[in-house]
């Protein structure tokens, strides 16, 4: 049995995860601050997500954005799942200093504090994402393989969703693997690429093993279909 640590852990895919690890036997401790865009004004009554592990887990509301918060949620883990963070791709790009103090600066100071304090944390799981890696991977008709920017804002106004290059070449999309460029293209994607970059680089050096999972759209039961930033999914859903 271990101790974990679920920071976001009343989200959608922490609250998951944290019902399966305790049928497996694992004790949890919970660190989310129960955000209102998520989990509604009262969690009590509007937020299935956390009703379902508040009498489960070892729950603590706050923030990776407070050291006391950490440094209390930290005590005893022997695994830390690093979920919590500002997500959205659109909404970054207009919240820049919010996402990057939340996504960034929380990370850092998790780390901050392991890297000098006495702990007994074995293994840190930090939550990455596929916007690392911006449009993803193409094929040029003369070129081979290639990674374009971001689409035009123009080309999207007139119903043209297919990238093209430089030359105006029309691509063809590849799968993106884990080889491919990273190139974030929104500030939410900047700050998944710079945590996962930085629990990969700092933990080996404290006697931590990283993981890092570049999640793509995660989806399923108990999803908010009311938070405008879940995803095209809830689109569908509501539309079909």
């Amino acid at each position: 049995m271990k101790n974990i640590l679920i920071t976001g852990g009343a989200g959608f895919i922490g609250s998951n995860l944290a019902l399966k690890l305790i049928e497996k036997g694992h004790k949890i401790t919970v660190l989310d601050n129960l955000s209102k865009q998520i989990h509604g004004e009262n969690p009590e009554i509007t937020s299935p997500l956390y009703k379902s592990i508040k009498d489960k887990v070892t729950f603590i509301e706050g923030t990776v954005t407070s050291r006391t918060d950490w440094e209390k949620a930290l005590q005893n883990q022997n695994v830390v799942v690093h979920f919590a963070a500002e997500t959205g791709t659109g909404q970054s790009m207009y919240c820049i200093e919010k996402y990057t103090e939340v996504n960034i600066q929380g990370t850092a100071i998790m780390l901050d504090i392991l890297a000098n304090n006495k702990n007994s944390v074995e293994k840190i799981v930090i939550a990455s994402s596929r916007s690392i890696y911006g449009e993803g991977k193409y094929k040029h008709p003369k070129l081979g393989i290639v990674y374009p920017s971001h689409r035009k804002e123009k080309d999207m106004l007139a119903g043209n969703f297919e990238l093209t290059f430089f030359d105006e070449e029309e691509l063809e999309l590849l799968a993106t693997d884990e080889d491919s460029k990273i190139h974030p293209s929104s500030v939410y994607g900047i700050t998944k690429q710079n945590q996962e970059q930085m629990i990969m680089t700092v933990c080996p050096t404290i006697g931590i093993a990283p993981v890092g999972f570049r999640y793509q759209n995660v989806y399923g039961p108990g999803q908010s279909l009311s938070n405008p930033y879940t995803g095209i999914l809830s689109i569908f859903f509501y539309t079909n």
